[in-house]
């Protein structure tokens, strides 16, 4: 007696796919559990990362007001009128006063033009003293010094974060520094010397990693070049700028293309194989607050530029494969239930998803604008131009357009590399900015190619003088001695055409008439 087959190739043939169904819930609620999990993971380093901002620009930011007061104090304008020991005397006690109420204060000085320490006020691990004339050194030959007294009265310098040094050895133990100045000038304005607080950063450093206990990750702190001046458990090497032997131990080396990326982008998410990187590239002065000065108005700190600091945190790979093995044993244990939490999880995921297409439909919505320098990107200008033509023909009035191009721009970017290029092109759009009306719009098409609207111009002449403006602009900048010019052309609608394409054409041509002419010139449109 023969067994029917046909119920076992039923079998075989349903209970597959039936066992699909369950292997695909469990598989698709133990992906939407990691995913949520990473994205609120995701979120709280972030506002981690930001408490860790926070706790070093407050921080700057009380030591730079400590600064200010005493670069306008009464004591220290009588000691520029007349060079008196009791002005001196009166400073230093000042400065001790302050010493005493700020425990993190190493040194609190005031050098002349010259570079000499006049007065200062030592910490002595908390027993703050004035310091003899006879100790009193020449810091002439010091970088802070020079880059300080380098500013405008009112601007504010930060230094690099380092270790402290004394007789040219690294002090132990470990003295973390930063030093806070500004320049002071007499009441003629004529700068007299640098006010500088040496800042003991141990303190700021040990909030930086308290702010990190917000979250899962271990927070980090490197400076420009990747080197950590705060540490993860278990750390890394700290501070091996400071020691010829460590000079390879920073995060390039550790995490190559995780530093590339940090190093390229101002704040963001990194996911690798090493783990979740999240991170802010922070300038220091970004943000500072100028001193007031006698005359009631305030210099601004520079900001974005120069030195920085970069805020991690890192949630390690061995974390999140843990968490991906609780979310699979989870999905295990729910069994049947699975089904009904996938038909949650599928609708969290599409809102999700919906809200990431918004969110990127938004982004494309901002991408109007050239990245490296801030100016409007090529189609932000052609629609612009159309506007303007619609506008300035309804009112019967006339436009410019200047085409320009850089000239000796590709000797820079060849002999100092893209860093540099990138650096002359954000300038020169610094300088189409500033020079330019709320009613004009300058744009950058490409490479070292810009271009600018000039709206309501009243005729040539009035053309021909803007666009002087800015190449003679572009001509005084100057990057490690070197310089760029700009070949202008110039079409001014609608006497050369009517035409945007046209219009835009004669301005281009007129380009090569003005580099064949001799270049850093202004041509105008051959209509």
């Amino acid at each position: 007696m023969q067994t029917d087959p046909a119920p076992w190739r039923a079998f075989l043939l349903i209970f597959p796919l039936l066992a699909l169904v369950p292997i695909v819930g469990l598989s698709g609620y133990a992906f939407w559990s990691i995913s949520t999990r990473l994205d609120a993971v995701e979120h709280r380093e972030r506002f981690a990362v930001d408490l860790q901002r926070q706790a070093v620009q407050s921080r700057l930011q009380a030591v730079a007001t400590d600064l200010c007061v005493l670069a306008q104090q009464n004591e220290l304008y009588r000691l520029l009128l007349d060079n008196r020991p009791q002005a001196r005397l009166a400073m230093a006690a000042e400065y001790l006063a302050l010493a005493r109420n700020a425990e993190d204060y190493d040194q609190i000085r005031f050098l002349d033009e010259r570079g000499q320490e006049v007065v200062r006020v030592n910490h002595n691990d908390g027993s703050p003293a004035i310091v003899t004339d006879a100790a009193l050194q020449d810091k002439s030959h010091r970088y802070y010094f020079s880059d300080t007294f380098a500013l405008e009265p009112g601007q504010l310098y930060v230094s690099p974060l380092d270790l402290n040094m004394e007789q040219g050895i690294i002090e132990q133990p470990y003295k973390p520094m930063i030093r806070i100045g500004t320049p002071v000038a007499d009441a003629e304005g004529q700068k007299r010397g640098i006010v500088l607080i040496n800042v003991m950063a141990q303190k700021m450093l040990d909030q930086v990693k308290a702010a990190g206990a917000v979250s899962v990750g271990e927070p980090m702190m490197l400076n420009n070049k990747g080197y950590w001046l705060v540490t993860p458990e278990p750390p890394p090497t700290s501070w091996g700028f400071m020691f010829p032997e460590r000079s390879e131990e920073r995060m390039g080396q550790l995490y190559p293309a995780v530093w590339e990326q940090i190093d390229q982008q101002l704040s963001g998410a990194i996911y690798s194989p090493e783990g979740l990187f999240t991170f802010e590239n922070y300038y220091p002065l970004n943000g500072l607050k100028g001193c007031f000065q006698r005359n009631g108005l305030r210099a601004e700190a520079l900001s974005e530029t120069g030195y920085r600091w970069t805020l991690v945190s890192h949630v390690p790979q061995a974390v999140i494969n843990g968490w991906r093995r609780e979310a699979i044993f989870q999905a295990v244990i729910a069994g049947i239930v699975v089904l009904v939490l996938l038909a949650i999880g599928t609708w969290a995921w599409l809102v999700v998803a919906t809200e990431r297409r918004r969110h990127r439909a938004h982004l494309e919505s901002l991408a109007r604008f050239d990245p490296l320098t801030g100016l409007a990107n090529r189609i932000t200008f052609e629609e612009r131009l159309l506007q303007e033509i619609e506008r300035s023909r309804r009112h019967e009035r006339r436009f410019a357009l200047l085409y320009m191009d850089l000239d000796g721009f590709k000797a820079i970017n060849d002999r100092h590399g893209h860093k540099a290029g990138d650096q002359v092109l954000i300038d020169v759009a610094q300088i189409l900015k500033s020079s330019c009306r709320a009613s004009d719009l300058a744009a950058r098409q490409g490479g070292d190619e810009f271009v600018v609207l000039l709206a309501e111009v009243a005729n040539l002449a009035a053309a021909q003088k803007a666009a002087q403006k800015l190449r003679e602009g572009i001509e005084a900048l100057s990057w490690n001695e070197m310089h760029v010019g700009a070949s202008i052309r110039l079409a001014l609608w609608p006497d050369d055409s009517e035409d945007p394409e046209t219009l835009m054409r004669l301005a281009d041509d007129a380009m090569y008439q003005a580099k064949g002419e001799g270049k850093n010139r202004i041509c105008l449109a051959l209509s």
